[in-house]
């Protein structure tokens, strides 16, 4: 879970490209004892490493798990539901969390820490996630129903608790985008997805997608080419939903600074509403987020800026080192706002 820091209006010179909003993609114990304020909370805990504590909801069905070792693996199914008695889910777990959590961020709100106007992120996986990259292939596509199904009743009894004003939902998708660079085919959105956007009601909602390249070890599952992949991603996501979409976070490679990986993004075609952040900031490379910032700027008008991926298993010094370089390369006044944060 996360607030959000953004302020600023679009810039006037491509040139001279400078951004005004920064997206905080999500948390982690360094987050929360460094600036406890900005993150309440986050990967924490038995958390930390995206959906893996997720296994637990099978507990009761443990012949269906992967192995510690075949975690990730990209293997793809066929649809097959004749083993759904076989699978029994416990409790998924991220409403208790996000409404635990809810509570200290409202604490920090009446003690001033946390402004008014900002928001509790509450960061979940779309379900494929957790059944791709936890269960075996032969009992992923009569579980992963069962797994939406438990997910979109925990988002109705975290809607319910969270009031609107004060709530965003951020869609986490790794899984989706190592199926499309793996097996180099173009993954379409599931209705599932669509499913989650409708019962996502209300305007004063927010609700974005964090698309990623996986984050482990600070290393991606697979290497890109280009962005294509994610553009295509986006303008689908764009396409099929059922209400607006906040924004959309990508990651950039610390190592991409040419114009190459960066072209696909003339081919972008997302709603006036929706916002879009590049995770092209990275620790200790001031000058190199400033260039990747010059030359996504070349390939499209406007968009905030962000880490490659969450805060989980970020020590404090890279933290601190990313969040300054955020500081850095936008506008005064977000520099004085993550200082004073600090």
């Amino acid at each position: 879970m996360s607030s959000i820091l953004s302020n600023g209006s679009k810039t006037s010179s491509k040139e001279h490209f400078i951004a005004r909003h920064v997206h905080l993609v999500g948390s982690s114990e360094a987050m929360s004892a460094a600036c406890q304020a900005v993150f309440p909370d986050g990967e924490t805990g038995k958390r930390h490493f995206f959906v893996r504590w997720q296994t637990e909801v099978f507990d009761s069905s443990p012949h269906i798990l992967k192995s510690f070792e075949q975690i990730g693996d990209y293997k793809s199914y066929q649809p097959d539901t004749a083993l759904s008695s076989q699978i029994k889910l416990g409790p998924i777990g991220y409403d208790d969390h996000a409404i635990e959590s809810y509570a200290e961020f409202c604490k920090l709100k009446d003690q001033g820490a946390v402004p008014p106007g900002v928001r509790f992120q509450v960061s979940l996986p779309t379900p494929v996630n957790v059944i791709g990259l936890c269960l075996l292939p032969e009992y992923q596509a009569a579980a992963e129903p069962m797994y939406e199904e438990a997910l979109m009743a925990a988002l109705r009894r975290i809607q319910d608790v969270i009031p609107k004003a004060d709530l965003a939902i951020q869609w986490d998708m790794s899984y989706e985008i190592g199926m499309s660079l793996q097996f180099v085919v173009r993954w379409r959105c599931q209705a599932g997805y669509s499913g989650a956007l409708c019962s996502f009601g209300g305007s004063r909602r927010w609700m974005d997608f964090h698309l990623c390249y996986g984050d482990a070890g600070h290393k991606h599952f697979i290497e890109p080419k280009d962005m294509s992949v994610l553009v295509d991603m986006m303008n689908e996501l764009s396409e099929t939903a059922h209400r607006v979409v906040d924004w959309i976070h990508v990651p950039v490679p610390k190592n991409r600074t040419d114009e190459a990986y960066f072209v696909p993004l003339k081919h972008l075609k997302l709603k006036s509403e929706t916002q879009v952040y590049l995770g092209l900031a990275h620790a200790w490379d001031l000058e190199g987020t400033k260039e990747r910032i010059r030359v996504a700027s070349e390939f499209l008008y406007e968009f905030g800026v962000s880490t490659e991926c969450g805060f989980g298993r970020t020590e404090k010094d890279e933290l601190l080192s990313v969040l300054s370089v955020l500081a850095e390369v936008t506008e005064p006044e977000l520099d004085q706002l993550l200082d004073e944060k600090l």
